[in-house]
């Protein structure tokens, strides 16, 4: 320590012991442990040799000193010695920590052998680490009586190891406080390290075998402490001299100990976790004014793109919107000024003459940023993102404040790697959520076939995968939740456009006439009425295609000519052209109003299916694919190949049979309470097809899905198809209504089973009571159906 510490020694006017509190400690540990000036007498003795003469000299000194007290080289049970020899300690202190630095950087203090209790500390030393009073030796906040007794056990043990059994333990044992700092408000880290070196200790009883502790010899580490402490009990040993606490400003290190310890947390690094980066950073910083901005920068098939979720923790876009044109712009301008200048600046004063090279500060300029520092993080793969520090004082940040942040770069660097990884694996979820077949059920098989693949492409015979994807003995269940009547309400709403529209064209052709004098534009307004009354009463398909054939291939191009050839016709026709471009005008209005309802219904259908889906999955795995036509069609198919790794039991079955029944409920409730919303009061049905009998799918390369395998089950798929408009037999009554649940079966005993689950549900009072049983007209190639059908409650919330 001689040769190696060198803070100014300050010692305080009291010469006393402070211990730590006593509720923060283990109170079996237990060592013998005394004061003595000893062995640090002998340990100058020993440096006597080889030194230089002035060396030698003051290390004489001191050790005539301290032998003329000869009770300070015993064991000190009167602390009043230390006091009456104050002077000497003090002597001791400014040797030990001659004064060649920063004196507010001095912390240390004399100790207790191995004890949490202090002596002859510095001042600087007092400030953090001992109380107002000066009654108590502070510990961290939060302390542990565990983490205490680790540490104090680790500092003995690796002193009798090394003296006793000559083996040297992996550990560094100190302490690690958090401390506020009362003039710049900022949160600063110090570590008191312990120096032994003055501190002797010695056996009392017989050394256990090292074989029967809990030392392992291969990691040198103390693997059990309890073990330990009962096969080498501390009684064993006594400890003369004293230690010496060391307090050392940690901050920096333990800031990018803290980025590391985020990173390690996480696999992906993505905007939740950037404020934790931003706060170290700010702590790095040192500065309590300045504001931090961690934003990263994401691309999106080799363009960037403006991600909020990223740009919201960043200075210049906090406020930039991806809806937002000027937004857009800033955003663009900037990845553009950082990618052509990649090096870190330095604004230390920024004004209005920075504008001049870099007008996108002008936002901060405006908010009151006048120390500026912009920091772009990159690889090779070009920019990643850009840290930023902003101060309202001018001058405050500078190249030191650019230093000390340049030793967290290349952690950042790997966070915005990972942010990066992270929006691409969002993209690729969505993509399999929302646009292909493939879900997390099923992408093992789909692995494993690739993996056959990748394992033999590079054999000719075996380089195209020549299998498919396929899962036996599945149970398939089958829902659809149809809009009411949605042909007629659709061609319903055509026919009125189509009338505003051959009004409008009526219209057009009265005011030309009044101008021009055309017998073509008569004979089209003869056949444009023909049009008006053969829509009158109804739309047949053939009526649309003829009218819209009459707009575009006769009425457009005569009106064009007319623009362009009869100036007076010019605003009249501009007119009618600007609403039938306008595609969200009055034109459209009727079919933009049942898209727009038709829209709210499918997408309350879809979010109500993946909230319930999401925690359906947690009970056993199993493939949910579901698509709209005019409403929405699901198909699940579950069973023991999709998820070979869980244990298949039919009451998985059961329990996703009874949730399709009462999510049908809980989604025409839903949808019954849009109609007073809806632009167009449309009703849903509901209807369920009921397979008890396991069948075969594969996937379809052509059209990356699944289907059912084999002659028999494609019985099944025909019923899918065919069951729509099926009617009650010998009725014209559709079996699907509104406020009610159809139940599609061909065997008796599947009713039975869902005859349980809607009494169930009636006692829920999530079904009415009452249930139909009905017999269905014969479909073609299917024949023998029945059905079950019961009301719903569309005024039960739950």
């Amino acid at each position: 320590m001689l040769d190696t510490i060198a803070p100014a020694f300050q010692a305080v006017n009291n010469l006393k012991i402070l211990a730590a509190s006593s509720e923060s400690f283990d109170d079996s540990l237990s060592i013998d442990s005394k004061i003595s000036f000893r062995p640090f007498v002998n340990y100058l003795k020993d440096k006597l040799q080889g030194t230089s003469d002035t060396r030698s000299r003051i290390y004489a000194y001191l050790i005539e000193r301290f032998e003329e007290v000869p009770a300070l080289l015993e064991p000190i049970t009167d602390m009043h010695l230390l006091e009456e020899n104050h002077d000497l300690l003090e002597l001791l202190g400014t040797t030990l920590f001659p004064v060649v630095s920063d004196q507010e950087k001095n912390m240390f203090t004399m100790g207790l052998p191995y004890e949490f209790s202090i002596f002859n500390y510095s001042q600087p030393f007092r400030k953090l680490f001992v109380d107002e009073t000066e009654e108590h030796f502070l510990l961290p906040d939060n302390v542990t009586v565990e983490y205490l007794k680790q540490a104090q056990c680790a500092l003995i043990y690796e002193h009798i190891l090394e003296k006793f059994y000559n083996i040297k333990l992996n550990e560094d044992p100190h302490l690690v406080y958090p401390i506020v700092d009362k003039t710049t408000g900022m949160r600063r880290y110090y570590k008191l390290r312990y120096d032994r070196r003055f501190i002797d200790i010695t056996l009392k009883g017989t050394l256990p075998q090292i074989q029967d502790c809990a030392v392992c010899l291969n990691s040198l580490r103390i693997l059990d402490l309890d073990r330990q402490l009962e096969k080498m009990p501390l009684e064993l040993f006594e400890a003369e001299g004293f230690g010496v606490w060391i307090g050392e400003d940690f901050t920096i290190q333990e800031s990018l100990d803290a980025i590391k310890k985020i990173l390690l947390a996480h696999d992906s690094c993505d905007t939740s976790i950037v404020q934790g980066l931003k706060k170290n950073i700010h702590a790095l910083v040192e500065l309590n004014e300045v504001e931090v901005g961690l934003t990263p920068f994401v691309q999106l098939n080799n363009r960037f793109v403006l991600d909020e979720t990223c740009t919201q923790h960043g200075l210049l876009g906090k406020k930039w919107k991806s809806t937002d044109a000027d937004s857009l712009a800033a955003y663009q301008m900037s990845v553009e000024f950082f990618s052509e200048h990649p090096e870190p600046i330095a604004l230390s004063v920024l004004d209005e003459h920075v504008l001049e090279v870099a007008p996108f500060t002008k936002v901060l300029l405006d908010e009151g940023v006048r120390s500026y520092i912009i920091y772009p993080i990159q690889n090779n793969d070009g920019l990643l993102g850009v840290l930023e520090l902003a101060s309202p004082i001018p001058g405050q940040l500078n190249q030191d404040v650019m230093n000390r942040i340049e030793t967290a770069m290349p952690l950042l660097s790997l966070a915005l790697l990972k942010n990066r990884d992270s929006f691409n694996n969002r993209i690729e979820k969505i993509i399999k959520e929302k646009f292909t077949a493939l879900q997390p059920a099923v992408e093992w098989k789909f692995a494993e076939v690739a993996w056959e693949y990748m394992h033999n492409e590079h054999k000719e015979e075996t380089a195209s995968i020549t299998g498919n994807v396929v899962f036996d003995n599945v149970y398939p269940l089958y829902g659809a939740i149809d809009i009411r009547n949605s042909s007629i309400e659709r061609s319903r709403a055509i026919q009125k456009d189509l009338k505003e529209h051959i009004d409008l064209v009526d219209d057009i052709f009265d005011k030309l006439q009044s101008r021009l004098h055309l017998p073509l534009l008569e004979g089209l307004k003869f056949k444009n009425f023909t049009f008006r009354q053969a829509i009158e009463n109804g739309l047949a398909a053939e009526d649309e295609v003829r009218i819209n054939e009459f707009f575009e291939k006769e009425v457009t191009p005569v009106l064009q000519h007319l623009q362009s050839s009869h100036p007076q016709s010019r605003e009249i026709i501009t007119s009618y052209v600007n609403m039938v471009n306008d595609y969200n005008g009055y034109l459209y209005r009727n079919r933009n109003e049942y898209e727009n309802s038709l829209i709210t219904i499918n997408n309350a259908v879809l979010q109500s299916f993946e909230k319930q889906e999401e925690l359906m999955q947690q009970s056993y795995p199993h493939y949910f694919e579901k698509y709209k036509t005019d409403g929405v069609e699901y198909t699940i198919y579950i069973g023991q190949s999709i998820a070979p790794k869980n244990e298949f039991n039919m009451l998985y079955l059961k329990n996703i049979r009874l949730w399709q029944l009462s999510s049908m409920a809980e989604i025409a409730r839903i949808t019954h309470a849009l109609i007073p919303s809806l632009q167009v009061p449309l009703q849903t049905t509901q209807l369920i097809l009921i397979h008890s009998q396991p069948i075969s799918i594969s996937f379809r390369k052509d059209e990356r899905r699944f289907d059912v395998e084999g002659s028999y089950n494609i019985r099944y798929e025909i019923m899918k198809k065919r069951l729509d408009k099926v009617h009650i037999y010998g009725t014209n009554e559709r079996l699907t209504q509104p406020g009610k649940i159809a139940l599609v079966y061909s065997n008796p005993k599947e009713a039975q089973e869902y005859q349980e689950y809607i009494l169930f549900l009636q006692s829920k009072n999530l079904l009415l009571p009452g249930m139909e049983s009905l017999e269905l007209e014969e479909l073609q190639g299917v024949s023998g159906l029945k059905a079950l059908r019961v009301d719903i409650n569309l005024q039960n919330s739950k």
